[in-house]
């Protein structure tokens, strides 16, 4: 179950990230036009579907916003959870769709947040990852016991001047 915040991230996740049915899928934060709902959609996601592994897509900024229920994220699902927060140290979004027509990026701005640490604080597990190699815990994790292994978060530092295609539709369109 791959449960998602609302974010520019949304440009890689959803076209790569394969489900194995259309109810697999919860893009929470698209829902509500709102984000910082990821970590407890975890929770609820955990609770109404014990037998699968439920995955957070989520970026830093909503992350952020959420951080309270991180502990209970980690807590309720256990080993059946692992999330990928998209950390480009700045609400991406906002970055490439007001910070393009000319509005202070300052605020938009946010300092690289150590989501791996927090994790590992909370009693999951966390991993940094900045290439392709760093990716190599992802495939043990997977391979261990759900009943065993812990909570995976895998923060992943992203470039922030790369832009999702759909985000330069829309930025095209309201240009």
């Amino acid at each position: 179950m791959v449960v998602t915040d609302g974010g520019h991230f949304l440009g890689w996740s959803n076209m790569y990230w394969p489900v194995a049915a259309p109810d697999r899928m919860m893009m929470v934060g698209t829902a509500f036009q709102a984000i910082g709902l990821g970590w407890p959609s975890v929770v609820g996601a955990a609770v109404a579907r014990p037998e699968t592994t439920v995955i957070l897509n989520s970026g830093d900024g909503g992350g952020l916003m959420a951080l309270a229920d991180l502990e209970s994220a980690v807590r309720v699902a256990g080993g059946r959870g692992c999330a990928v927060v998209w950390n480009d140290a700045a609400y991406g979004a906002e970055i490439n769709l007001y910070g393009l027509k000319g509005l202070a990026e300052g605020p938009m701005r946010i300092p690289e947040v150590d989501f791996a640490g927090l994790a590992t604080a909370a009693g999951g597990e966390g991993l940094i990852v900045r290439t392709l190699d760093d990716l190599e815990r992802v495939r043990e994790w997977t391979a261990e016991d759900p009943a065993t292994r812990p909570f995976l978060l895998i923060d992943l530092r992203i470039c922030g001047t790369i832009i999702a295609p759909y985000q330069q539709e829309i930025i095209r369109i309201n240009s």
